[in-house]
């Protein structure tokens, strides 16, 4: 570990991290502060290679950058991308308050991108194993019930339980009337229990398949004739409503009897229609 000055554009801020998040009152005060007196409390930072990874101080490098400071002090310690979100994880969460959707993310990439397990995380970080496991469980959730948890519309304990859902429309469901009803964690729990009870009677006990109805065949026939025809040789006819009018009453003409009807173009000749949209049928 040394205390070194870094120049701000080499420092690299990871898109999954955990921030300390402050009220707008802390925030002014971490402001003037800083442009009063500087950056007191260094930058920590994870060396990876030729990368330098901010695990704490994300406010103070970006207030930094938007002063126009070109460098700031860092405490460099050695380690790779898993340090760096281990640390990351540890020093934001017992800095103050954080987002839980970030912890998720975080807690998601340990064990999906670096193949921790909920033990070796609660080692390395202090965290209790209940609590991990909750996290990586509502990292697999569905994106909705992610984002309902980093608009804070509900918390950890209902994500979790939500989360237990196998399909993502049963989540989003439940977090809809769980915002509606605003249901404690105990209710989601019993909503989430009644429906999984439900999954695994529809899986012990399978309704048995539906019995064949019998139809009778359809009989097609030709408009023009009445007669019965083959559905492979019946062909439609695209007509304008004038067009599909004037062949309309040279059918009927045919059919009171009033001689051979005129040949309209190569148009067979049609029944009555039940509708003629925005043609004269009269």
């Amino acid at each position: 570990m040394k205390l070194s000055r870094v120049k701000i554009s080499q420092l690299k801020i990871p898109e999954v991290r955990v921030t300390a998040y402050y009220d707008d009152e802390s925030a002014k005060l971490l402001k003037d502060s800083l442009a009063a007196m500087g950056t007191i409390n260094p930058v920590v930072v994870i060396q990876d290679g030729e990368e330098l990874i901010v695990v704490d101080g994300k406010n103070r490098v970006v207030e930094a950058r938007e002063r126009g400071d070109t460098d700031i002090d860092c405490v460099i310690r050695p380690g790779d991308a898993t340090t760096a979100l281990l640390q990351n994880l540890v020093l934001n969460k017992v800095r103050g308050r954080t987002k839980a959707s970030e912890m998720v993310a975080v807690i998601g990439s340990l064990t999906q991108d670096h193949g921790l397990s909920s033990d070796e995380i609660g080692e390395k970080t202090g965290l209790s194993r209940d609590y991990i496991e909750k996290l990586q469980k509502i990292a697999l959730a569905s994106p909705f019930v992610q984002q309902s948890l980093d608009e804070e519309l509900i918390g950890v304990g209902q994500a979790y339980e939500i989360s237990r859902l196998p399909y993502a429309t049963m989540q989003e469901e439940l977090i809809a009337k769980a915002q509606v009803f605003k249901w404690p964690v105990s209710e989601v729990r019993d909503q989430v229990n009644a429906v999984l009870e439900a999954i695994e009677d529809i899986k012990a006990h399978p309704r048995p398949p539906a019995a064949g109805i019998e139809r009778e065949p359809r009989i097609y026939t030709c408009e023009g004739c009445k007669q019965e025809a083959d559905p492979r040789y019946l062909r439609p006819v695209m007509l304008c409503p004038d067009c599909f009018g004037k062949v309309w009453r040279l059918a009927k003409a045919s059919a009171e009897g009033e001689g051979e009807p005129k040949q309209f173009g190569s148009l067979p000749v049609l029944s009555e229609p039940t509708e003629t949209p925005g043609g004269d049928t009269s």
